[in-house]
């Protein structure tokens, strides 16, 4: 599920959280190291040998991707992929770790974006360990900055170039794919009900919506909230959906299909909701340009075949 940077509490409301749609907003990718200097000193460690700690799901997917899995030895409770690394011991959530966990694991580097404090980092800095942290949920090229980064980290500089080249290429095709079908009025749906929640203009997913063949009907609003009378007002022609937290999909449709103003809606009524896995399209890393082909597979249907 979508997990949304420090901050936007709405969204862990949803999500108590995964990772997510995981979002993500204005402004250009950038990296951002923390000024703090560490008060206690470790003796620097070869790219080879060093030991990391991931504060995220995506900075996990990338290390397993780059052949780099045996750096970790801490991960978060949502870092769930791949399976295998399930295995390595995990230092809480992703909003609120355990610094004494992730401290005795003794760490020579923890990877962070931007959903984990600043507190928490440099207190991490404090205890000697180093801290890259990654600020990449902007944009969709963001992606290939952030396994760069961590590629060389871990001097898998030519593996995360071999990666890039690959996504870049799938992405491609699908964008190529996409600009010969017809565009679908389409809404995201984050959360409903008392919040309306929706990849809005300011987050990577609606610009992923926009490369993958689609017209995003909240383009113009900010920080992933929409309004009621504006979703009834713009009627979209599909809706794509993501469970909520501890449903499953059906359960969600559900909910989503007896729950008025939604009822009401065109793409409700002609049953145009199609789910998509949350957890893929919110993590930016590698499966980023699978991702990207299953929401054109969700938005255009049968035509995509």
């Amino acid at each position: 599920m979508p997990i949304i940077p420090k901050g936007q509490w709405y969204m862990f409301k949803k999500f108590g959280f995964r990772y997510f749609l995981a979002a993500v907003l204005l402004g250009i990718t950038a990296f951002t190291p923390l000024l703090a200097q560490p008060l206690l000193e470790k003796k620097p460690q070869k790219s080879e040998n060093i030991s990391i700690v991931s504060l995220a799901p995506n900075v996990t997917e990338t290390l397993y991707a780059l052949g780099a899995e045996s750096h970790l030895v801490g991960r978060t409770d949502y870092c769930t992929y791949p399976e295998d690394a399930l295995k390595i011991p995990s230092i809480g959530t992703l909003y609120s770790p355990s610094l004494e966990k992730l401290v005795s694991l003794q760490p020579d580097m923890a990877i962070a974006t931007d959903f984990v404090s600043d507190e928490l980092l440099q207190s991490l800095q404090s205890a000697g360990i180093e801290v890259l942290s990654l600020d990449v949920q902007k944009t969709f090229s963001g992606t290939y900055t952030l396994i760069r980064e961590i590629a060389q980290a871990v001097d898998r500089v030519k593996e995360g170039e071999l990666l890039i080249l690959a996504m870049q290429n799938q992405v491609k095709d699908t964008v190529e794919k996409a600009r010969t079908m017809d565009k679908k009025r389409v809404y995201f749906m984050v959360d409903f009900g008392s919040f309306d929640g929706t990849a809005t203009g300011d987050t990577y997913i609606s610009e992923m919506l926009e490369m993958a063949g689609a017209i995003n009907i909240a383009q113009d609003a900010t920080r992933w909230t929409y309004s009621k009378e504006l979703l009834v007002a713009n009627d979209p022609d599909l809706i794509i959906m993501t469970p909520r937290w501890g449903q499953s999909d059906e359960e969600t449709r559900q909910e989503f299909i007896k729950t008025k103003p939604y009822s009401d809606l065109r793409a409700t009524k002609e049953g145009n909701l199609v789910f998509i896995d949350s957890d893929m399209i919110s993590r930016q890393g590698p499966r980023s340009a699978m991702a990207l082909e299953e929401l054109a597979k969700a938005i255009h249907g049968e035509d995509w075949l």
